[in-house]
């Protein structure tokens, strides 16, 4: 399509999209708007550059595309309820989305956006990957597709955020920031989606199960669940989906969870890592 208040530049990878031409830290036009939403909508995530925002600017640009949410794990920022920092020290072993999923895949309405903003970089590394997780449902076998289809799984905190979780071993340890775990009750809860997720929106179908969200299949045991949630991140994974971004101060990613796999890279020991999220509220996946 053509854009009037934006540009949109593609060759980012095999998906996502640079936008540049706006600044959004001001208010934005309603035809830019829905442009931006337009080229999010049909890339899945994405990319602004050279943005120099307050948590409020953040929040107040996220706010276009929907209800804001809060993240149950983590402190905001004292400015903004709806902004939490993701800060890794220079010290710390564990990052914070360090590995393939979907966000908040586990609450019975995951968010449909997550807002990213970089702060502080390091001067290598802390990129994050995206995988296309429409195309890769797209590319299945018809037999995988039905199966697949015919299942939902049951979504949990507990694997990352419970009593026995990876951020709560980690906060322990003191190798993470003690607010990454927290909210004991509600990161043992679990709730049914489907493995298979169709977009409201374009009626697009993606895969949405995760190794680190998604506890097992509905009916199955964990350990009979696990072969078929790494076969599928090994497919949804593949360099053809996948898209590496590499952030500077100032950049902004927002992505569709509704269809877009992320992971954050931890490659930059010794150095600090400083961004600040934003998540838009989304509804119950069908």
């Amino acid at each position: 399509m053509g854009y009037q208040t934006i540009k949109v530049d593609t060759t980012v990878g095999p998906v996502g999209a640079i936008i540049t031409g706006v600044d959004i830290s001001k208010p934005l036009s309603a035809l830019a708007i829905k442009e931006i939403n337009a080229a999010w909508l049909k890339h899945h995530v994405v990319f602004f550059r050279d943005q120099s925002l307050t948590p409020t600017q953040q929040a107040d640009f996220a706010a276009n595309f929907g209800d804001l949410d809060v993240y149950p794990f983590m402190t905001a920022v004292d400015s903004n309820p709806n902004v939490i920092p993701i800060i890794k020290e220079a010290d710390a072993e564990l990052n914070f989305g360090g590995a393939w999923h979907t966000d908040t895949s586990y609450v019975e309405r995951p968010p449909k956006a997550t807002v990213l903003y970089a702060v502080e970089v390091p001067d290598t590394g802390g990129d994050t990957l995206f995988a296309d997780a429409t195309q890769a449902f797209h590319d299945l076998s018809d037999g995988l597709k039905n199966i697949l289809e015919s299942e939902s799984g049951i979504y949990s905190p507990k694997l990352v955020h419970g009593r026995e979780g990876s951020y709560k071993q980690a906060a322990a340890r003191s190798e993470m920031a003690k607010d990454y775990g927290g909210a004991e009750d509600f990161a043992e809860q679990e709730v049914e989606h489907p493995l298979i997720r169709t977009h409201i929106d374009t009626g697009e179908k993606s895969v949405y199960c995760s190794l680190p969200h998604t506890h097992r299949i509905k009916g199955w045991t964990r350990e009979e669940s696990i072969p078929l949630f790494k076969h599928l991140t090994e497919i949804c994974t593949q360099d053809k989906y996948v898209t590496r971004f590499k952030w500077q101060q100032g950049s902004l990613a927002m992505w569709d969870n509704r269809c877009v796999f992320h992971n954050a890279l931890n490659d930059y020991q010794g150095m600090r890592r400083h961004m600040h999220r934003v998540i838009v509220q989304g509804e119950r996946p069908q």
